[in-house]
Order: structure tokens, then C-alpha cells, then sequence
């Protein structure tokens, strides 16, 4: 009987690693999603404050100062929260690793009980035919 206790203890601790790692997965891959697009409106503010500079050497019009301020506003914006999303990713990463490294110790300790009480099984049995050997 331990045989199919195990395997089926193995086959629990596996199910529930196996979705630890899905819902880690599902989780961190919204998150690298907004990253990434954060990621693109920095770049957009970039290219926007690369033209602008262009025009405003062109024209020599400092009315460009505006829109300079405005989107170096939003690429620090986009940064704060970019350092936040990657401190979320981490915790995800680190609570997902932490849940699957209890799933593996509650299954050994669970392996442990089956092999324990198959030995006390093994025990009990061997000094019931010790028995049966002396009384014949």
C-alpha cells in the first residue's frame, strides 16, 4: 500500500507545484506586459524630445521648453512606476518560489509518515511470524 500512498503524494505535491508555477507565470507575464509598455512610452517620450530639440535648434523658439518639461514629467513617471512593477515581478517570483518549497517539504514530510508507518507495518508483521515460528 505505501507504494500507491507515495505515488499518489508525489502526484499531489506535483499538481499543486505545476499551478504555483502557472498562477507565478500568469502573474508575472501581466506585469512584464506593462513593463514593456511602459518601457515604449519612455522611448516615444525620447523620440518626441529628440524632434522637438531638432525644431527648437531649427527655430531658435523656446516655446518648446513646455513640451521638454512635460515629457521629461512623463518619462519619470513612467520610471517610478516601471521600478514598481519590477519590485511586484520580484515578489511574485519570491512568494511563488517560497509556496513550491513548502509544496516539496509537506510532501516529504508526508513520504516520511508512509515510510514510517510502512516500516511500523514491516516491524509488526515480522514479530507476528516470529511468533508463529516459536509457538510451532
Amino acid at each position: 500500500m505505501g507504494f500507491f500512498e507515495k505515488t499518489l503524494e508525489k502526484t499531489k505535491a506535483s499538481t499543486k507545484s505545476i499551478s504555483s508555477k502557472f498562477n507565478e507565470t500568469k502573474d508575472t507575464s501581466k506585469i512584464q506586459s506593462q513593463i514593456k509598455s511602459e518601457k515604449e512610452k519612455v522611448k516615444e517620450c525620447y523620440e518626441t524630445i529628440g524632434k522637438e530639440y531638432y525644431r527648437f535648434t531649427y527655430d531658435g523658439d523656446e516655446s518648446h521648453k513646455d513640451c521638454f518639461d512635460s515629457l521629461v514629467e512623463k518619462i519619470n513617471e513612467s520610471r517610478k512606476l516601471i521600478e514598481e512593477l519590477e519590485a511586484q515581478l520580484e515578489e511574485i517570483r519570491a512568494k511563488g518560489s517560497e509556496e513550491r518549497e513548502n509544496i516539496k517539504a509537506d510532501r516529504d514530510a508526508k513520504l516520511e509518515e508512509i515510510e514510517a508507518s510502512d516500516a511500523e507495518a514491516r516491524a509488526e508483521k515480522e514479530r507476528i511470524k516470529k511468533e508463529k515460528d516459536d509457538t510451532f
